[in-house]
């Protein structure tokens, strides 16, 4: 009778192991859909990015999903560009990345965007030296 709880647990222990690959397959190939399915409604689209600066930074890095979207190095206190950024239906987060000169007073960075269908957002940043921050634009 010493062997026989060992083995029911052994028994149980592969039962339970024999349905892992299966149930893998089944949540990986959901994710993996989902996954394909948000790539594809959410296309690179054309939207006007519009920064206005109390005080010229040094520096500027714009970052989106990891990946430098746009910088400039000494900028004008304005500045506008063209991105073409993936837009999906909830919006985007874009991180800002702003130096300005050493003993510059509090700054603030105005950031005006124009999505896709035409609405534009605006938002606001405020610091001294460095900025380092995400804003969200629905």
């Amino acid at each position: 009778m010493r062997g026989s709880p060992l083995l029911r647990a052994l028994l149980a222990f592969l039962a339970i192991l024999s349905l892992g690959y299966p149930l893998h397959r089944l949540t990986r190939a959901a994710k993996d859909a989902g996954e394909a399915q948000a790539q594809a409604t959410a296309t690179a689209q054309e939207i006007t990015l519009h920064l206005t600066f109390t005080t010229p930074p040094g520096k500027v890095r714009v970052v989106h999903l990891g990946k430098e979207v746009w910088s400039a190095a000494s900028p004008p206190a304005e500045v506008t560009e063209k991105l073409a950024l993936a837009w999906p239906k909830e919006g985007i987060d874009l991180q800002f990345q702003v130096e300005f000169p050493a003993g510059a007073p509090l700054a603030a960075l105005r950031v005006q965007l124009t999505d896709p269908a035409g609405e534009a957002h605006e938002k606001s940043l405020w610091g001294t030296g460095t900025i380092d921050d995400v804003l969200t634009f629905p």
